[in-house]
């Protein structure tokens, strides 16, 4: 299994890497990313700057003390912001990743993801337009493997008024024609929306337009690590997804889903959705 979105206690995890490892191991994951935030405005989740050389010399440590068998991957979560993009690239070339993660938790100056109150006054239609359009131009500049949680803005049930299918649809053709990596984020089933991100809708316009993906629990406590996999695992095939992605050194490689070494049989996975 393949489980690339993780965060320790150097952004706004509560573990450690060494504890993630451990919970891996035990699921049967065996190529695992730690990704923790790193953001350009200076917010309490994300790596302190003088905290990235400490975070970059633990995974490279951890990763030589990792064999074939259990593979360590070293990633980041940076979030995108229009306008920014080589302040973006400054950064990420300077830590030695195998993957970027990009995320929007920000729209302009404002923290979706974290100032409940802002939705109050706002048009959501628009929003969702504006949201969507952002995730379209993070796809657009280059600077990102993956693209994370794709439709986060629905985090606090926060539902568009009218059909979203063709902002969908041309974020799906944007993406493909950027051939950017989308994952699974699972950690929506626990979040107020109550399902995956992004939803089966989007997934499936992906899927249309052969648009690759990969898998992320977006863990922030041990116990979270593999959350829900069982349940995103039998979507994505369902859908039509035939395998998951993983990066080293900034290259893509995949693993058909024919290939992957479940820890679960189909009866499990009938009588449970979650690990």
């Amino acid at each position: 299994m393949i489980d690339l979105h993780m965060h320790t206690q150097f952004s706004d995890g509560k573990d450690w890497h060494t504890d993630h490892i451990a919970r891996a191991k035990e699921l049967g994951i065996r190529k695992m990313g730690i990704a923790d935030h790193i953001c350009l405005e200076p917010v309490k989740w994300a790596v302190d700057s003088d905290q990235i050389a400490n975070m970059t010399n633990r995974m490279v440590e951890l990763k030589k003390e990792n064999s074939d068998e259990f593979n360590l991957l070293f990633g980041i979560e940076v979030d995108y912001f229009p306008g920014r993009e080589q302040e973006i690239q400054s950064i990420i070339e300077l830590i030695p990743v195998d993957y970027a993660i990009g995320s929007i938790h920000f729209l302009g100056d404002w923290n979706y993801d974290t100032d409940k109150n802002g939705y109050e006054d706002k048009d959501i239609d628009a929003l969702y337009h504006h949201y969507f359009e952002t995730v379209q131009k993070a796809a657009q500049s280059g600077l990102f493997d993956i693209l994370g949680h794709l439709d986060l803005i629905k985090k606090f049930q926060i539902w568009p008024n009218s059909n979203m299918t063709e902002l969908y649809r041309k974020t799906a053709q944007v993406i493909a024609e950027n051939d950017v990596v989308v994952e699974l984020n699972t950690s929506g089933i626990d979040r107020p929306c109550g399902e995956f991100f992004p939803n089966r809708e989007i997934l499936e316009l992906l899927c249309e337009h052969g648009v690759k993906v990969t898998m992320g629990s977006d863990a922030h406590r041990t116990e979270q690590v593999g959350r829900h996999f069982q349940r995103g695992i039998e979507l994505l095939q369902e859908i039509g997804f035939k395998e998951l992605c993983y990066f080293e050194k900034r290259k893509r490689y995949s693993i058909a889903f024919n290939e992957l070494n479940l820890p679960w049989t189909k009866k499990e996975m009938n009588e449970t959705n979650c690990i």
